[in-house]
């Protein structure tokens, strides 16, 4: 007679060996990735048909990644990667070249591991099959049907006016627009909440590549932003040009579960900036922004952090009530600070939506004394090299939307102009 504990652990190896050969008749390669040991794992041992082991290779060879993957989805595919890396939930659709002239269509799709917390799971599938029947078929008619084949939002755009020009039913339930609105969007309204800067590199990739491939914020109906890896490409079909836009989530969207975005807020560009350009010092820079915010913004203070890592410092200057007691231009060690961690994990942006959960020392020495319960931290950079935070304080936990833009986001490039000119200036 088999004792309990005999009994539990006979349980677990008949549901890890029915998991095992489940997995040996998925027809796709499974594997999980250890990012902290810098390690991949394959979970079954199936290859693509003809190809052996040449193509579940690309996910340890970088070089042979670059060598095998069309130029034009690089980009795509490498952005993917690195969220696979960050165990975020990620997916994209890219090209192979398999020799002989052979081009292969496949997906990557993966996934935290919920029973290895420093595991990132997912399939690479050949999905060629399913697009070659989709680009089988000719005639504009059919072109909503084609792209409804698509399981990501995919928008096609007029190149004459930028207007939409059709949409797949997974873009229309991603942008919640009626029908007639939706094709009267523009472009440049779903763009609205990108820099100029971006929106230049876009516009340069399609002009020379007839492409671009890349991260963009996508506004829904309500003016929500998204941020989604985002391929656009220039095709011509049926005497038309056209844009084919895909877009992919890049994690599970906050906004799209009803939270209140407080990101990036509308203000008069045109009186701020004026505003700014007459700023002599970095703190009377920072009271104006504070200033400009609308009056149901959750954000009651803003702290510059300039960067120092060669010599482990970072330098803040705060204005607003709960930064009254910082003195101009105090000095913190960037061991244990918000830039270190933006630095270590390559982040974006980095959000605190209760900083009495944090473990972050300058937390401690800096914010929480002050009441400060949560906040939005914008990195800045010059030449790859981290140099500037701004960071955006609020008194209440849960202010900030960790996938919505920074607050004043349209404000950053003058921030910038600004703030050099006043340390220029000093």
């Amino acid at each position: 007679m088999l004792k309990h504990s005999d009994s539990n652990l006979s349980a677990a190896e008949n549901a890890e060996t029915y998991l095992a050969d489940y997995l040996e008749h998925i027809p796709a390669i499974v594997w999980r990735i250890d990012i902290v040991r810098n390690e991949i794992s394959f979970l079954n041992s199936y290859t693509i048909p003809t190809h052996e082991e040449k193509v579940r290779a690309i996910l340890q060879d970088t070089q042979l990644a670059k060598t095998m993957i069309l130029p034009e989805d690089r980009e795509q595919f490498n952005s993917c990667y690195k969220q696979i890396r960050n165990r975020i939930k990620a997916a994209c659709v890219f090209r192979l070249r398999l020799g002989k002239g052979v081009t292969g269509w496949f997906k990557l799709a993966s996934m935290p591991d919920p029973n290895h917390h420093s595991c990132s799971i997912g399939v690479l599938i050949d999905v060629s099959s399913q697009v070659n029947t989709v680009l089988a078929t000719d005639g504009m008619p059919t072109l909503s049907t084609k792209i409804d084949l698509i399981e990501d939002p995919v928008l096609l755009i007029h190149f004459s006016d930028r207007t939409v020009r059709a949409a797949n039913k997974a873009a229309k339930q991603f942008l919640q627009y009626d029908d007639d609105k939706l094709l009267s969007l523009t472009f440049q309204k779903l763009l609205q909440h990108n820099t100029s800067t971006t929106l230049h590199q876009v516009y340069e990739g399609l002009i020379f590549s007839d492409s671009w491939s890349g991260k963009l914020n996508v506004s829904d109906s309500q003016g929500r932003s998204h941020q989604c890896s985002t391929h656009i490409q220039a095709i011509a079909h049926a005497e038309e040009n056209l844009l084919w836009v895909t877009m992919k989530h890049n994690n599970d969207c906050l906004t799209c579960k009803g939270t209140p975005v407080h990101g990036n807020e509308a203000v008069p560009l045109e009186a701020i900036t004026k505003s700014m350009r007459k700023c002599s010092t970095i703190k009377e820079l920072l009271e104006t922004m504070l200033k400009a915010l609308p009056s149901d913004s959750p954000t009651d203070a803003i702290m510059l952090s300039r960067i120092f890592i060669d010599k482990n410092t970072v330098v803040v200057i705060g204005a607003g009530e709960p930064f009254e007691t910082v003195s101009e231009n105090h000095i913190h060690p960037y061991e244990g600070s918000i830039a270190e961690n933006i630095v270590r994990f390559d982040l974006q942006s980095h959000v605190v939506m209760e900083t009495s959960k944090s473990i972050k020392p300058i937390d401690w020495a800096l914010f929480i004394p002050r009441g400060i319960r949560s906040y939005y931290a914008q990195p800045f950079y010059e030449k790859d090299v981290l140099t500037s935070v701004l960071i955006f304080c609020s008194t209440k936990g849960q202010s900030y939307d960790p996938d919505a833009n920074a607050p004043l986001l349209a404000l950053h490039e003058e921030f910038l102009k600004n703030l050099k000119r006043c340390m220029r200036d000093r």
